[in-house]
């Protein structure tokens, strides 16, 4: 009985939610403050938000990333960056606020910049800035504080300089394995070719070797 397997398809679109209605563009830190402000302040804990940027710096849309806890955000790279792929954002700007009013950066919030900036420069959506949002309009950039760029992350052009053993961990964690076979010299496999050919011609007999065995074998009764 013959069984069938279905894959599901499946499809991920943007959906429109109510505007942020300003009357300028963001161009700048305070401009985006301006704009983002009121749309952050009525949250009680951490929100993470990302402005998709076009080429020219014209935003795009905006989308909550994340919202996390009293004093720290949940926010994971994933989950940030899957809008900016769909909204085909040329940069991005982070934002998030800090309900107490303290705008220094934690730890979490200097590795999640770094990371996102890592991340973000390898799919070609540089990260032009990360703003933390206070009260009254009170905010902390890590590009004014010359925090961003930070270290840069060099492209390796040599293949043994890139360890595969890390993927292969990382895939195994999630159960998947392949067998790796060793590989052959072409002079092997070609031999191993030849040796299949000769003997399939072998098990197979030609259509003149039948014919010479067929008169073979009436040549034999006619002497008879």
């Amino acid at each position: 009985m013959n069984r069938k397997y279905g894959l599901d398809q499946v499809s991920v679109r943007l959906v429109k939610e109510q505007p942020l209605l300003a009357n300028e563009g963001i161009t700048n830190p305070e401009s985006a403050v301006r704009i983002l402000a009121d749309a952050f302040r009525d949250y009680d804990r951490e929100v993470v938000g990302v402005v998709h940027l076009r080429n020219d710096n014209v935003p795009i849309n905006m989308t909550i990333a994340s919202i996390g806890t009293l004093n720290s955000s949940l926010a994971h790279p994933r989950e940030i960056m899957k809008a900016a792929f769909l909204s085909n954002a040329a940069s991005i700007l982070l934002f998030h606020n800090h309900p107490s009013g303290r705008l220094e950066p934690s730890k979490e919030d200097i590795a999640l910049t770094n990371r996102m900036q890592q991340l973000c420069t390898l799919a070609g959506i540089p990260v032009l800035d990360h703003i933390i949002l206070g009260k009254d309009q009170y905010y902390y950039s890590f590009r004014e504080k010359d925090i961003l760029p930070m270290d840069s992350m060099p492209y390796s052009t040599d293949l043994a300089d890139i360890n595969l053993k890390i993927a292969e961990k990382e895939a195994e964690k999630y159960g998947y394995r392949q067998e790796i076979k060793p590989q052959k010299s072409v002079r092997k496999s070609l031999s191993e070719l030849k040796a299949q050919r000769e003997k399939k011609e072998d098990a197979v007999p030609s259509e003149t070797g039948k014919a010479k065995r067929k008169t073979a074998a009436k040549a034999k009764e006619d002497a008879r």
